[in-house]
């Protein structure tokens, strides 16, 4: 199995990970749909730059995994983006990701990485658990799409 190379995030590469967010999306439970949720494609390196952190990973010279984290609070980061290509899952790609944004999460000083997925994904849901994230208990919180069609977040918390 080829080794994962991971990088920091560079504009060049913003096509192919709006691209790559669209086919796991496709590939997950929640599907795929477009809207305003997708600003931070728009500015990358604003979003994430300013205190917090964007990673690639490449095989062969193809972004196959993905994963962010930006400022939420002076001490507290929120993970955000966080893919693996449908063809590359399994491989512990996205645990080579989060570590790594962990790590520099915890250099630059947060104490804190929350983060949210949707109820329905299960698969998500399990492997922020497996990592040591912990359901946050707050207020149901819904998601609106453009459509009208809501669903359910979870919010997630690990201390570092």
């Amino acid at each position: 199995m080829p080794s994962l190379i991971i990088r920091r995030y560079r504009h060049t590469d913003n096509e192919n990970v709006r691209n790559l967010y669209k086919l796991s999306s496709i590939h997950s439970e929640i599907g795929y749909r477009s809207g305003p949720w997708e600003a931070d494609f728009n500015d990358m390196e604003g979003h994430y730059f300013n205190g917090g952190e964007f990673l690639v990973g490449l095989v062969d010279n193809k972004i196959v995994a993905m994963g962010g984290y930006r400022k939420m609070l002076h001490n507290i980061a929120q993970i955000r983006r966080m893919r693996v290509h449908p063809d590359h899952r399994r491989k512990g790609y996205a645990q080579q990701i989060i570590q790594k944004l962990e790590e520099a999460a915890r250099k630059s000083k947060f104490s804190e990485i929350q983060l949210k997925t949707s109820t329905q994904q299960k698969m998500a849901q399990s492997f922020y658990e497996k990592n040591g994230y912990v359901k946050m208990e707050k207020e149901k919180e819904y998601y609106t799409e453009g459509g009208g069609n809501s669903f359910e977040v979870v919010w997630y918390r690990k201390q570092l």
